[in-house]
Order: structure tokens, then sequence, then C-alpha cells
């Protein structure tokens, strides 16, 4: 089986992060450290799942059409500096009852930039460049998208909001259009990339949509970097209820058509009162049980906060486990699958 290449993670990576909603925000948010630092950065690229249609996000695009701005709002906020009051107005919504009311100012702000510039990746670096971010954000595509599955049992979802309630496993996922055009500027990053990061957040809803878009996802396949997926740390009620973590890494290289290199797990028990209020809703860790899953070589490290009573990845320490991973890359042994699935 064919071996990874060797990284060091002092070395000026191009890294490539994969997601939506809140779980590719808190691995950029901790990942922020290497692209600030002074000596030699990580060049960080954070590719964006478009297909929601819930929230702000989905009333704008009913009423305006094009892509949904709320998981690049999320993400763009991520990448500002800590004390810059431009992360509180990306997030601020407006009160009230009238049309703008529920409207977060980041996504107003997103859709005006898009519009100015008469495309979103020019939009996202204008702003980027305003708010002094840390990385850059592309959409994986700016063709507008929705997401559609089917259970068992026959039954259709429609949306990603009908999805993200739905009972999988899911027989059948996909997009509709199923051939969407990606951004040029997605697949460069990854076809230039030292490094892919699948982010955490919702499986089918965040993390699986960038890899049903075809040629994204032949441009991720026939990459030579290591393919790393930082695992959610508990079920999600609906769409990933009953799923364990060996699911999930299932899920994610089947649908995919991918093989990945490394699952990194987190290894610590939330509080009792966490693990409590979380099983009241039926929701429990995700924990690896072995040393790789379908195959794939599991890296275990704390990753959260065990006090906090939200279970979250603690940037500090996904941080750390990200770079202890790239630099003991070498040392993993061999997917099973990434002779097959390449």
């Amino acid at each position: 089986m064919p071996k990874v290449r060797e990284l060091h993670p002092d070395q000026p990576l191009k890294v490539v992060a994969l997601g939506g909603g809140t779980g590719l925000a808190a691995l950029l948010r901790a990942l922020k450290p290497e692209a600030t630092r002074p000596q030699d950065p990580w060049r960080l690229t954070g590719i964006v799942t478009v297909s929601d249609n819930g929230g702000s996000s989905g009333r704008l695009r009913s009423e305006l059409g094009g892509i949904p701005p709320g998981d690049l709002r999320n993400c763009l906020s991520a990448l500002t500096e800590d004390t810059s009051i431009l992360a509180d107005l990306l997030a601020y919504r407006f009160k009230g009852e009238g049309p703008l009311a529920g409207h977060a100012l980041g996504n107003l702000m997103l859709l005006a930039a898009a519009d100015l510039t008469g495309n979103w990746a020019k939009g996202l670096r204008l702003l980027g460049e305003s708010l002094v971010t840390a990385g850059r954000l592309v959409p994986s595509t700016a063709v507008p998208v929705n997401l559609l599955a089917e259970s068992w049992e026959g039954d259709s979802y429609v949306g990603e909001v009908a999805v993200n309630a739905g009972r999988a496993p899911f027989p059948r996922i996909w997009l509709e259009p199923r051939d969407p055009e990606p951004l040029p500027e997605a697949l460069l990053a990854v076809l230039q990339a030292d490094l892919v990061l699948f982010a955490p957040g919702s499986l089918h809803t965040s993390t699986l949509p960038n890899l049903l878009i075809p040629e994204l996802q032949a441009a991720i396949r026939h990459s030579s970097a290591p393919r790393i997926y930082v695992a959610n740390l508990m079920t999600e009620a609906g769409e990933s209820t009953g799923l364990d973590l060996e699911a999930h890494v299932a899920i994610l290289q089947a649908f995919g058509g991918l093989a990945l290199d490394a699952v990194l797990v987190n290894d610590l028990s939330p509080s009792p009162e966490a693990l409590a209020a979380y099983a009241a809703q039926g929701l429990l860790p995700l924990q690896a049980r072995s040393a790789s899953l379908v195959g794939v070589p599991v890296v275990q490290a704390p990753l959260l906060d065990p006090e906090g009573a939200q279970v979250r990845h603690e940037p500090i320490r996904l941080n750390g486990a990200i770079r202890a991973l790239v630099a003991d890359l070498r040392e993993l042994p061999a997917s099973a699958g990434r002779g097959i699935l390449r």
C-alpha cells in the first residue's frame, strides 16, 4: 500500500479543510494560529458546503436566489481576529418582526460583496481582506443546489433541513442538480494541497455535500495529499442517531468515493452532567474501540473541554492534535482502502 508523504507541522503547508456549519468553523478556529504565525505560516483554505435551506440563509435563498451565505459567514467569523468587533457584527441578528428580523448582518454583507464583485470567490476575498482573516474561504459551488436523500423505507427527504431531521442510514443521498460546477478556486486549492481535512459537523448535511460534487470529489480522490477526518464528538439527533463512529467513516468513504488516511478521534469523556443532558436526547459520544475503523487508522487525543456544559472541540487541544498527527503521518499504517479508491 502506498505511504503518505512526509510532512512537518512547522513547514508552510497548504491546508484545505472541507465542511459546513459550525463544524468547519470550529476546525478553522483551531487552525488559525498556524495561519497567523510569523514564520512559515500555513496557507489555509476552507471549502464550504452551500446546500443550506433553513433559517436566514434559506429565506435569503428563496427571496434573492443564489447560494446560501450562512455557513460562509460562520467560517468567515472564525477566521477573523478574536478581538475584532467586525466578528461580532458578522454574527449580529436583527430583532423585531419586520422583514429583516432574524437575518444575520454577515449574511447580507456576503450577498452584497458577491453582488458588487459579480463573483462569490471575489466577494469573499474582498470581505476577508477587509476583516483581516487568517485564511481564505471558497464555496464549493456557486450553483444553487438542493440536498436530497432516500430512506430504506422509501421515504424521500428534500432539502438540507429535511435530511437533517431524517433517520439515517440513507441508501441514497445526492445533490440536484447532480453535476454542479465547482468553483475553480476550490479545485485549485485541492490540487495544490499538502493536507486535506474533513471537518466535524452534521455528517450528511455538512461534511458530505462537498463530496457529492463529482468534479470536486475527483480532485480530492486523485490528490496525493493525506486525507484526515476530524470526527464528531457526539451523535446528532435525526441524521446520525444510532450511527457509531465506524458508520460515520464508512458513510463518508462510500458516498465520498475516496479512502481516508486517518481519523482523528476524541478520547476524553465529557463531564457526567453533559453526558446526562445529551443522553436525555438520545445522543451518545462517538468513540473508537479499535486501532482502525473500516481499514482506516485511528488517532486518538483529548479534544474537548471536559468541564464544558456543551460538548465542543477545544481549539488549543484540536490544534495540538492536528500538529502531532501531521508529524506522525509517516508512522501510521496505510489505509486499507487507499489503493482501492484512489
